[in-house]
C-alpha cells in the first residue's frame, strides 16, 4: 500500500487542527494567538487506514496579520522550520476553508503553498469546514465547487466536512466527523500522488536554501513582518543568515573563518557554536555556507 504525506494549510480559524486532531486520532490544541498570525509547523505521527499509511504536516496560522507583525527572526525560523519538515516531500496538499465566503486570506495562503512553494507540482483538495447545517453536507460542494474553479483554484476535489466537537450538539457532530474523515481519507487516495513529489533537493527544485530565497519575499507578505527584511537583490549571504536567526557577528565570524571551520569540520562543529534554539538547523544552515562562500555542493548538486 501507499504513504501518503499530507500538507495541510490554510487561515487561522478554519479548523486545520481540529481536522488534523480527527483524522490522526491525537491532540494537538489550536491556535489561540490573539495576534492570530503566528507561523507554527507541527507533523502528526503516522497513522493507517484501510492498509494505507497517512502523515499529516500542519501549518498553524500562517495567515495576514491582525495586530501587529511576526518578528523577522521568528519568521525565519518557522519558515526554516516548514522547509525542514518537508524534506521527504508530499503527496498532496490539503486547502482548509470555513464556509461561507473566500477572503484575502484564502488567497495568499493558496499562492503561497500552491504556486511559491510547491510549485503547483502537488495536487491539492480543498476542505470546506463548518457544513454541519448542510443536508447532505455534500450539497454545499456541489453548489459551489464551480466557483472556486472560476476564480482561478485548480482544486482537485472540493470536499464539505464538518470537524466541530463537544457542546451540545456533539451527538449530531460525531457521526458527522466520522464521516468527514471517510470522505478525506478517500479524496486523499483519490488524488494524491502514488510517490511524493520533493519541495527541494532534486536537480529540478534545488537545493534547500535556493527554494528559501524563492521564497522568502512571498512569505514575509503573508506572515506580516516589515517590508524592510525583504531579500534584496544580490544580497549577501551573511545577510541572509542573520535572517535564519544567527547574529550577524557570528555569521561575519563564519565568513572570515571558513578555512578554520572547515578544517575543523563544519557538520560537526557548527551546532556547538549556534544558540540552542537553532541547532537543529545547523545542516541547513552549514550546507548554505558551503554554497555561499565556497561555491561547494554535493555529487547530487544538492546541498
Amino acid at each position: 500500500m501507499t504513504t501518503y504525506r499530507v500538507l495541510v494549510f490554510g487561515s487561522t480559524g478554519t479548523g486545520k487542527t481540529s481536522l488534523c486532531n480527527e483524522m490522526t486520532g491525537q491532540e494537538m490544541p489550536a491556535n489561540s494567538s490573539a495576534r492570530g498570525n503566528t507561523f507554527e509547523t507541527h507533523t502528526f505521527a503516522a497513522f493507517e487506514d484501510s492498509g494505507n499509511t497517512f502523515i499529516l504536516t500542519d501549518t498553524v496560522g500562517l495567515n495576514e496579520s491582525s495586530s501587529g507583525t511576526v518578528p523577522a527572526k521568528e519568521a525565519a525560523e518557522q519558515l526554516v522550520k516548514l522547509l525542514a519538515e518537508s524534506r521527504d516531500g508530499f503527496n498532496i496538499l490539503v486547502h482548509v476553508f470555513r464556509i461561507p465566503r473566500i477572503t484575502d486570506g484564502h488567497d495568499k495562503n493558496y499562492e503561497f503553498f500552491v504556486d511559491e512553494l510547491t510549485q503547483g507540482n502537488i495536487p491539492v483538495i480543498l476542505v470546506a469546514t463548518g457544513c454541519e447545517n448542510e443536508t447532505p453536507m455534500s450539497a454545499w460542494a456541489d453548489a459551489n465547487s464551480i466557483l472556486f474553479a472560476e476564480g482561478g483554484f485548480d482544486y482537485k476535489e472540493v470536499v464539505a466536512t464538518c470537524f466541530s466537537k463537544g457542546g451540545k450538539f456533539e451527538k449530531s457532530f460525531g457521526p458527522l466527523r466520522r464521516k468527514s474523515r471517510k470522505a478525506l481519507l478517500d479524496a486523499i487516495v483519490r488524488h494524491g500522488l502514488r510517490e511524493p513529489h520533493a519541495i527541494f533537493g532534486t536537480e529540478a527544485t534545488g537545493g534547500f536554501n535556493q527554494v528559501l530565497t524563492r521564497i522568502w519575499n512571498r512569505f514575509i507578505d503573508i506572515a506580516g513582518v516589515p517590508k524592510k527584511y525583504r531579500k534584496k537583490l544580490n544580497e549577501s549571504g551573511i545577510d541572509l543568515l542573520v535572517r535564519l536567526g544567527v547574529s550577524r557577528s557570528m555569521a561575519e565570524a563564519a565568513a572570515e573563518h571558513i578555512p578554520e571551520l572547515l578544517g575543523k569540520g563544519l557538520d560537526v562543529g557548527l551546532p556547538w557554536v549556534l544558540p540552542p534554539p537553532l541547532r537543529p538547523l545547523a545542516p541547513f544552515i552549514s550546507g548554505f555556507i558551503k554554497e555561499k562562500f565556497l561555491g561547494k555542493k554535493d555529487k547530487a548538486g544538492k546541498l
